[in-house]
């Protein structure tokens, strides 16, 4: 099985899709464990091994883009902290200016001292309630990054994991071809096998080396963002992990229609599309019926254009699922046929050019079975993503 030369341009598409959102002037962020985490769960989110279900809390709390944006919220209220003490030391300072004017018989002042000071602690707990929204202004305003960011990091770990399964089936192929060049050149020498023979297991081969330098050098591009966007430097010691099975149950228990209502509330082009004002048509400054009448009829496009896009999401769930069931199929064959190879080989009952041959035409099951288990995973990505705020508006 060869790699397909537009599989590899989609990798690199969408790996540069994916770096542009990877801030190049921010350095690795690091980040402290929040009181609420275990320190098991920290534990393992440090470590050298990036897995699957532990990308949300990478991006969350090592993404430099959401470590910026946290930081320069920490420090605006860290200002706010330093006012409100300052307002009530402040106000207390009037209260002893208060007494004094009193005591000399000053009530003018006196009572300005007093509505001073009753400013002072009105402007103070106005900060103290602000200063509690702080985790409501750092979830709102970090929540569609992370969200972006987090799909992005999946994206780039299912093309990482795909390109793994290529590249397990190509260091097979190269280890097979070498063995198959290797007992042509001896069949070669006493006559058994021809020179064409020679020739087209040593083209094999090369070809498998040439793809699997190729794929090998993809994989590290694809690894380096991957680490960036999840917090560590791009050449960073860490092992990416698998994916785990698709998990095709969730497919049963969507319920479509709702995902449909809900999913044009999610979206985040839309949303913008409705809190931006109308386009002034005339350029005169002025908003006129007929520029939130076109602001109307273009919102009315988007929501038919993503209701496309969740169908389209939706009908690929089960073309999907359908094709990891042949491929499942054909794996489960590809096995028993395997086992029986290998039973003929040892009994000699089969030759060992058609027993690499069928160790070949294995290993390429095998491989279908895996991408077709990854592409159902990214299929209900997709599906998840497009109801849940990032999904794109057909043309």
């Amino acid at each position: 099985m060869q790699i397909k030369k537009k599989y590899l341009s989609e990798m690199c598409s969408l790996l540069l899709a994916v770096s542009l959102a990877i801030p190049q002037t921010l350095p690795a962020a690091a980040a402290e464990k929040p009181e609420t985490m275990e320190d098991v769960q920290w534990e393992r989110l440090t470590d050298n091994v990036l897995e699957y279900d532990e990308l949300e809390n990478r991006v969350a709390y090592f993404n430099p883009t959401i470590c910026q944006i946290v930081d320069q919220i920490n420090d605006s209220f860290d200002t706010v902290r330093e006012n409100i003490l300052d307002f009530q030391q402040e106000a207390e300072d009037f209260i002893y200016l208060q007494e004094q004017a009193i005591k000399n018989m000053d009530f003018e002042s006196a009572m300005m001292y007093q509505i001073n000071r009753r400013i002072l602690r009105s402007i103070s707990s106005s900060m103290i309630k602000q200063e509690k929204r702080k985790d409501t202004m750092i979830e709102r305003n970090t929540r569609q990054w992370r969200k972006g960011l987090l799909s992005g990091c999946q994206q780039l770990m299912l093309a990482y994991n795909k390109m793994a399964v290529n590249k397990a089936t190509l260091e097979k192929q190269v280890e097979l071809y070498s063995q198959m060049a290797a007992m042509y050149e001896t069949q070669a020498q006493i006559g058994m096998a021809t020179q064409t023979q020679v020739l087209s297991a040593q083209a094999s081969l090369n070809s498998a080396k040439t793809s699997l330098s190729g794929l090998s050098d993809q994989m590290e591009s694809i690894k380096s963002s991957l680490l960036q966007m999840t917090g560590w430097d791009f050449d960073s010691d860490v092992t990416i992990g698998t994916i785990p099975a698709a998990d095709v149950s969730r497919i049963a228990a969507i319920d479509f229609e709702a995902d449909k209502a809900i999913a044009p509330k999610n979206n985040y082009t839309i949303i913008n599309m409705q809190n931006s004002s109308p386009n002034d048509a005339d350029d005169n400054g002025k908003y006129e019926n007929k520029d939130y009448r076109a602001k109307e009829q273009g919102l009315e496009q988007a929501m038919q254009q993503l209701s496309i896009t969740i169908d389209s999401l939706y009908q690929t769930l089960f073309e999907k699922q359908a094709a990891l069931t042949a491929a499942q199929t054909a794996f489960d064959a590809a096995q028993i046929k395997w086992d029986g190879a290998i039973r003929k080989y040892q009994l000699g009952m089969m030759g060992q050019a058609e027993y690499l041959g069928e160790e070949l035409a294995y290993c390429a099951a095998e491989a279908a079975y895996k991408s077709a288990d990854l592409d159902m995973t990214q299929a209900l990505l997709n599906y998840y993503w497009g109801v849940n705020g990032l999904g794109e508006l057909t043309e």
